[in-house]
């Protein structure tokens, strides 16, 4: 709360200005960088008409409905951000975890935790992170790996470069795609309704066999496309993310360009039928795609590939305009 002297400030304006525009930036930027993430395990995936199954997935406030991917934090290089993750799932502990990022947990007194810990229902974890590299990066839950994360306990960070570059400055569409399969079998009640049990005892799961395919927590043919036809001239911001099992493999047109921005650069390959990009699970990549000279009916297509039998296992063309 601001509380003003206007005696002080009719005689002293510009110290009185001057101490309220500091407390405004900085109460601005403080707020900007704590994030509050709740824990659900009471979200619903609308897959199809006839089809409504259980999610788990991360909110940000208690009446938020739960979304794939999760709550997405935003932020800058040099931010860094605190986060109260209050876990209201009546199922096992959970926590926030990222390959890339280093979360530091605390206490409920604030102090740093030598070892971190699940957070148990209806208590509260303490993370910070530093925003060290601009890139995108999958976070999740990830007690009774790969259960948490197919139920739905992921989301997204994106860390933005503090100064614009010159590509930046050009108009761009920015596009996230995060995409991920469900094996309906994995989201019974019977599953989905694990009692709690504060020793973190492994969920007993069937052989995993997908059956559905998403992008964005939808159904991947109902992807309207990267770009519209009539902007089909400026760049697009691609930010893909893979929060599935399976290998992810991307396939544009051979008149589509692509730039690498971050990630794993290997995994982009130039062949004689157009751009591969391929993702493990868990990876994500940030590209620059520029559409100029590509079809207007030109198609993308989306393969989900077996990890074990490298056998691709479900694909799906997506048109790159509409």
């Amino acid at each position: 709360m601001l509380i003003f002297n206007w005696s002080l400030e009719m005689k002293q304006p510009n110290k009185t200005l001057l101490l309220f525009s500091f407390l405004l930036i900085t109460t601005f930027s403080f707020s900007q960088n704590e994030r509050l993430i709740i824990g659900r395990t009471t979200g619903k995936l609308f897959i199809k008409n006839d089809l409504v199954i259980r999610t788990f997935g991360f909110a940000n406030s208690l009446s938020g409905q739960v979304t794939l991917p999760g709550y997405d934090i935003d932020v800058k290089e040099g931010d860094s951000v605190n986060i109260d993750f209050w876990n209201i799932s009546q199922g096992n502990p959970v926590s926030l975890y990222c390959k890339e990022i280093e979360f530091t947990q605390r206490n409920k007194q604030k102090k740093i935790m030598n070892k971190k810990e699940p957070v148990h229902h209806m208590e509260h974890g303490f993370y910070s992170f530093q925003a060290k590299k601009s890139g995108t990066y999958l976070y999740y839950s990830p007690e009774n790996y790969p259960f948490n994360l197919q139920a739905g306990m992921f989301g997204v960070i994106i860390i933005r470069l503090k100064e614009k570059d010159s590509l930046a400055d050009k108009p761009l569409t920015e596009i996230l795609w995060c995409s991920n399969e469900i094996d309906t079998k994995w989201h019974t009640d019977a599953i989905m309704g694990t009692e709690y049990d504060d020793s973190n005892k492994p969920i007993l799961l069937p052989d995993y066999k997908p059956n559905y395919f998403l992008i964005n927590g939808e159904a991947i043919l109902k992807n309207k496309g990267l770009q519209s036809l009539k902007h089909k001239k400026n760049a697009v911001l691609l930010r893909l993310v893979n929060a599935g099992l399976y290998i992810h493999e991307i396939k544009f047109p051979l008149d589509t360009k692509l730039q690498f921005i971050s990630g794993n650069g290997n995994h982009i390959k130039a062949l004689s039928t157009g751009n591969n990009v391929a993702l493990d699970p868990g990876e994500c990549l940030e590209l620059y795609a520029f559409l100029g000279d590509t079809a207007k009916k030109a198609k993308i297509r989306y393969q989900f590939i077996n990890p074990l039998s490298k056998k691709i296992f479900y694909q799906a063309d997506i048109p790159v305009f509409y």
